[in-house]
């Protein structure tokens, strides 16, 4: 085998990856939302700044088998928060631009994996129903954890947010 010939081998993945793009969670659509299902749960993602002016992403998630409603934040900001006790249950408030307010069953902090987040769930039943709910009038919304709010998260049409949700869940049932 020939240098030359051994050289090549040897660079091929590394100028393979060379022309790699990686691309960091969803990108928004002509609304302002990314859209995605898997693993029985339908996914919305919206972007808005945290209070430094980074982009976030928020995303609702509405489990199928029982309602079940969560809503994550991914950004720079979760780097401030990787001390933060991840069984702690910390308060999360959902503030949407009809006025209504939805605070949340149990909140966290998700750090030191490979993807880090902070989460919120409102739990099976009347809790996530009034949250998912809420949506339906709504065209934004910010999100208040731990003494800090992140948002607003916009999107264009009133209820779009639970329209996607909605269609998700009749495409997928």
């Amino acid at each position: 085998m020939s240098i030359a010939f051994a050289l090549g081998l040897a660079l091929s993945p590394a100028l393979a990856l060379q022309s790699l793009t990686i691309v960091d969670g969803p990108k928004p659509d002509a609304n302002g939302m990314a859209v995605d299902y898997g693993n029985g749960v339908c996914r919305v993602s919206l972007f808005g700044k945290d209070g430094d002016g980074e982009q976030i992403r928020a995303e609702f998630s509405r489990r199928l088998r029982d309602g079940n409603l969560g809503v994550s934040l991914y950004g720079p900001f979760i780097r401030k928060f990787r001390q933060a006790d991840p069984d702690a249950n910390y308060p999360v408030t959902v503030v949407f631009d009809t006025g209504s307010s939805a605070p949340s069953r149990s909140g966290g902090y998700d750090v030191g994996g490979f993807q880090e987040y902070a989460w919120a769930g409102w739990g099976p039943g009347a809790a996530s129903d009034a949250t998912y709910a809420a949506l339906k009038g709504a065209s934004s919304f910010s999100v208040e954890m731990d003494g800090n709010s992140y948002g607003p998260f916009t999107w264009t049409g009133t209820g779009a947010v639970w329209t996607a949700l909605d269609d998700c869940e009749t495409d997928n049932s």
